[in-house]
């Protein structure tokens, strides 16, 4: 891995408590944070140099695109940076940046060999998450199947309890087809119980081999006589009575 992959911790509530870097411009906080990634790339102990030689306020300038100069004094006048040696020197310590690069070093070699017992890689942690989701879905899956009878479950229930098995046989493909829901909506949780309750429910309904059967009147034709419905015998009984 080259060094420029390589980070640098940045607080932002450091960065934004920063009384001096209060004291000046965003475009004179934008040109710091800039040199502080240069600072950093330099290795150099906290200062601010290019090929090992500190950059005068032209080559900066020529490096961000603009006139730095101003700039660069509004953050020397604010006591945001300081100089040694002639060049910038970060107002953190030496070993500050010292243990930056320490920590992103560490960082890059356990990315690198994804070493998980002490800080798993991106990658060792994305398995990590595959795998515990794959676990929970079978877990959920095995938890709706424990709710779930089988056929012969179902039946042997049924004939423990009484329940005529064509009843018995018709909830269970009703639920059967409907992924075993309440109403269509909730998920059963006691299928024994759900049992129970369609046998009531079908205890309270008669039976249709019980049940009268009743000619359907079709049309006006097979209605009653008029006699008839009103209280005469027979229809010379009702003429009788002068058809009331």
């Amino acid at each position: 891995m080259k060094r420029d992959s390589f980070w640098f911790p940045f607080e932002p509530n450091r960065w934004l408590s920063n009384e001096k870097l209060s004291l000046v411009s965003l475009e004179a906080k934008g040109l710091w944070i800039h040199l502080v990634c240069l600072i950093y790339k330099a290795n150099a102990g906290g200062r601010l140099v290019i090929n090992g030689n500190p950059p005068t306020p032209e080559q900066i300038s020529r490096m961000v695109g603009q006139d730095a100069s101003p700039l660069i004094k509004e953050l020397e006048v604010a006591g945001v940076y300081e100089i040694k040696d002639g060049a910038i020197y970060h107002g953190g310590t030496a070993a500050t940046l010292a243990d930056m690069n320490k920590r992103s070093a560490g960082y890059a070699s356990r990315i690198t060999h994804r070493c998980p017992k002490d800080e798993p890689s991106i990658h060792h942690l994305s398995s990590i998450d595959d795998q515990k989701m794959g676990h929970n879905n079978n877990n959920n899956k095995k938890e709706r199947e424990g709710l779930r009878p089988s056929h012969a479950e179902w039946i042997a229930f049924a004939n423990e309890t009484g329940w005529r098995l064509t009843d018995a046989e018709s909830a269970f493909d009703y639920y059967q087809s409907n992924g075993w829901k309440v109403g269509g909506r909730a998920s059963v949780k006691d299928w024994k119980a759900c049992a129970r309750n369609c046998q009531r429910r079908s205890n309270q309904q008669p039976t249709k081999g019980n049940q009268p059967m009743k000619k359907p009147i079709k049309s006006g034709c097979e209605s009653p006589p008029t006699y008839k419905i009103m209280g005469f015998q027979t229809l010379e009984a009702w003429e009788k009575a002068g058809c009331p």
